[in-house]
């Protein structure tokens, strides 16, 4: 039986293998590795594709979102406000910063970041540094975008900055007031991982910062190559997070395929939901003021790991994202959270399943994850129904299907 994967880097690869050859001969045959003309025509590409005026590639998401925050003058004593679902890169660039992370609690209908709860954060006015909340910075988990018209609200009446996690949403698009605008461009910034397994990936690492505003584009881009204002003069102390040519000829061979692929991942969540609505799972919810782009399709359910051990068994991919919340992390211990705090969080994190999901996945093998899950699901019934009916047995193991 073929295995079914979560991703298919390979088949990508094969629909762009001749632009990214043509693209890698000239790199080499000019030997411009780091920066130069593939970089730029990248960052030209991906600004005119979201549509703003700067982009700037650095080398991972986690940097991007560092890199936006060092440039807006966060740092000690300086708190930003963010989810604890989310991968440790966003909270790791917080605390790169020198700034306090402080969390709110997720909705859980979306998983994003409850605009609710960072509201009801600031105005309790209790707060964890000295000199507070300087800004909001919302992951679109999933490929689904946060609430940002809300949080730029919330934002514009307490004077914070936001800083968009946009490293899930390529191509997903958020609703403001009059007018719908690509993920990662409706704050201050939006940052970019360009991780190879994302919708929009490179052939390593890779990330970028996106923004309308020329100083802060400015900034960010002295401070991803050492400060650098001549080759051997320095303004400042900066860091070794520029993005290398060859990830940007690829980036850029990909990006004129970005929204086909998109399309198919949704397709393909639109399948999932409607062979698996009713089911006793919950089902990822598209708010009306978002169209994600599925970089994962995630269920929820109280027998999360009985449905993962029957995937596993029938030779089909699946992850979870994420098994433990940051305020519960080793790492993040220091931050004086305890369990219990983020109660939906803790929750998605004990529940949380993502199926396969990449523009490659054939219908055909869409059809044998819900089988699976499917029989799952049907031998839970049989086994509620037994135990009603005063038979006591313990649930079979899972078997292929």
């Amino acid at each position: 039986m073929k295995r079914v994967t979560m991703v298919n880097l390979a088949m990508q690869n094969a629909e762009i293998e001749t632009e990214v050859n043509a693209a890698l001969a000239e790199i080499h045959r000019t030997t411009s590795y780091v920066g130069g003309p593939a970089v730029e025509a990248f960052e030209h590409d991906f600004a005119e594709y979201l549509g703003v005026r700067h982009v700037i590639g650095v080398s991972s998401g986690t940097d991007a979102l560092h890199l936006a925050m060092r440039a807006l003058g966060l740092g000690p004593g300086d708190e930003v406000i963010t989810t604890p679902l989310t991968f440790i890169g966003t909270v790791e660039a917080i605390v790169q910063t020198g700034a306090q992370a402080t969390f709110v609690d997720i909705d859980p209908a979306t998983c994003n970041i409850s605009a609710q709860e960072v509201r009801r954060y600031l105005e309790g006015g209790r707060f964890r540094s000295a000199n507070g909340p300087k800004a909001i910075l919302p992951v679109h988990l999933y490929g689904t975008p946060a609430p940002m018209q809300e949080l730029l609200e919330i934002a514009d009446r307490y004077a914070l900055e936001v800083i968009e996690d946009a490293c899930q949403a390529h191509g997903a698009r958020v609703a403001l007031t009059n007018r719908w605008v690509r993920a990662g461009t409706a704050g201050a910034a939006g940052c970019f991982s360009f991780y190879a397994g994302k919708n929009l990936g490179a052939w390593g690492e890779a990330g970028a910062v996106a923004t309308d505003d020329s100083d802060l584009a400015a900034r960010v881009a002295l401070l991803r190559d050492h400060g650098r204002i001549s080759h051997y003069a320095h303004q400042e102390c900066g860091y070794n997070g520029r993005l290398d040519s060859i990830q940007a000829a690829v980036l850029r061979a990909k990006l004129r395929h970005l929204d086909r692929w998109n399309l198919r991942r949704r397709e393909i969540a639109e399948s999932y939901c409607a062979r698996l609505q009713g089911s006793e799972l919950t089902l990822p919810t598209e708010p009306e003021y978002a169209e994600s782009c599925y970089h994962l399709f995630v269920i929820q359910s109280e027998g999360r790991d009985a449905l993962r051990n029957a995937l596993l068994a029938n030779k089909i991919d699946c992850g979870i994202h994420y098994p433990v919340p940051l305020h519960l992390q080793p790492a993040l211990s220091g931050h004086g959270y305890r369990h219990g705090d983020f109660p939906f969080s803790e929750h998605a994190a004990d529940t949380v399943l993502s199926l396969p999901m990449h523009p490659h996945l054939a219908n055909p093998e869409v059809g044998r994850v819900v089988s699976v899950i499917e029989r799952e699901i049907e031998t839970w019934r049989s086994s509620a129904a037994g135990q009603q009916a005063g038979v006591s047995a313990d649930p079979p193991p899972p078997r292929e299907v």
